[in-house]
């Protein structure tokens, strides 16, 4: 075990984390303001002002927010100031900040941003969290079986497993690793493999709205249809798209959507959503939770009426379990405000800008292999790739040491699935994207692909 942090090194990151809080500060929570809403995608000078809102360096091309999302100055602030706040008049910030009526303003922002009703919306920590909901929360008997995909997240799927594991339904994988899936010629195909994987015992389908392995935009409505005329139930992870798409979950017709603040949204860490609809919410039992069990007390009496009982009937339910970090609660209002001042219309179509001349020039370098579809139904900010035979992570290595160039590889022997993947969103300028492309062009070069 090697030993802790010496008095200087500790000292040092104490005044690392002053200056960093002294960064967020210097721009003002509404300073994004003097932007206004976003402009044309291929405008990069206001793209680079909307660049100069983040911490990030200069000198580092950051193209992982599939990864992680880094916050805004905007959004520091905010998480700052809740701190501060907290710690300094914790009375106050109970009864103005942290109470119940701010917190219900909170899920009626997250709901209109998602396209629902603030009934049907909690906020979690993450991801993971709704997925384990959904996939837990549903009554079901062994032998009943749940559907979801091999190139799904570890998030969506070993929940399923644990299920399985304890309680006896089945998983069934709906194998999308042949290569006519990357990429796809069009949802049809998609639609047709999840399909076959349905018998009579199927009770829940679950996948990603965005695969994080090869940038996939999966057909969630019409899949969501399709479940819906068979009586099964839908679960979406909705990891990528909420910051980088519009989202209207009515829309979509899934019966619930497990959705990250923390990625595309650039929220704290420890944010995210999850979304009910309305006509199953009293089929979804919480996991971790204090409030009142079918309308009773502790005690087993009925619960008298107010706030508490009423929350515990709608999606704020899984909200109910205890203390939480209101310093990451802070930041999704702080990330909404930022989002809606740029407009989530133009930051869709900034994305899509950067990531269609991504793919088009990716598949100009000799030996690439662009995983993603050109299909704009299936196709976003993702976008997946091999250069030659070079192993991924060697790519990635390469990227950083040279040119401080940060992308992700997702490998999946199990799959035979192994490639490196892009995330284009607001904190990457033209020059990021051009950086990037000519470190890829050098690598299959030295590499004679």
């Amino acid at each position: 075990m090697s030993p802790g942090p010496s008095r200087r090194a500790f000292m040092a990151q104490l005044t690392a984390g002053a200056a960093l809080a002294s960064a967020a500060k210097a721009q003002p929570a509404s300073g994004i303001d003097t932007l206004g809403p976003g402009r044309a995608p291929d405008d990069d000078a206001y793209w680079r002002a909307v660049r100069a809102q983040f911490l990030i360096p200069p000198d580092i091309g950051y193209l992982n927010t599939g990864s992680r999302g880094p916050s805004p100055r905007s959004v520091i602030a905010a998480q700052f100031e809740a701190i501060n706040a907290y710690d300094r008049d914790r009375l106050s910030y109970i009864r103005n900040v942290a109470s119940i009526e701010a917190r219900e303003l909170v899920r009626a922002r997250m709901a209109e941003f998602v396209g629902c009703n603030p009934h049907e919306i909690a906020i979690t920590t993450n991801t993971t969290e709704g997925m384990s909901i959904g996939t837990a929360g549903l009554d079901m008997q062994p032998g009943d079986e749940i559907i979801y995909t091999n190139h799904d997240h570890a998030s969506g799927a070993q929940p399923i497993n644990l299920r399985a594991a304890r309680y006896g339904v089945v998983p069934v994988v709906v194998d999308l690793s042949n290569k006519r899936f990357h990429p796809p010629k069009g949802p049809e195909a998609v639609v047709a493999a999840i399909e076959a994987a349905i018998t009579k015992r199927t009770r829940l389908i679950s996948f990603c709205h965005i695969n994080y392995t090869d940038g996939c935009v999966m057909p969630v409505k019409e899949i969501c249809a399709l479940a819906r005329d068979k009586g099964i139930a839908t679960l979406v992870d909705g990891a990528h798209p909420p910051g980088m798409l519009q989202l209207n979950v009515h829309e979509l017709g899934c019966d619930m959507y497990a959705g990250a603040c923390h990625k595309w949204m650039l929220a704290s860490m420890q944010t995210g959503f999850f979304y009910v609809r309305e006509e199953l919410l009293d089929r979804v039992w919480p996991l971790n939770y204090s409030g009142p069990v079918v309308g009773k007390s502790m005690y087993g009496e009925p619960y008298p009426p107010g706030s508490t009982l009423e929350r515990s009937q709608t999606a704020a339910k899984f909200e109910m379990h205890g203390s939480g970090n209101f310093a990451s609660y802070a930041s999704v209002p702080a990330a909404l405000d930022f989002h809606n001042t740029l407009t989530p219309r133009a930051i869709e179509a900034r994305v899509r800008h950067m990531a269609a001349r991504v793919r088009a020039s990716l598949r100009e370098i000799p030996g690439v292999r662009v995983h993603v579809s050109e299909d704009p139904r299936m196709c976003a900010g993702l976008v997946s790739f091999n250069v030659g035979d070079v192993d991924p992570k060697a790519v990635n290595d390469t990227l950083w040491d040279r040119h401080q160039i940060y992308i992700r590889a997702v490998t999946h022997s199990e799959i035979d699935w192994s490639a490196n993947r892009v995330s284009l969103h607001i904190m990457a300028h033209d020059g990021d994207v051009d950086n990037f492309l000519g470190a890829i062009a050098e690598i299959a070069k030295e590499h004679q692909v």
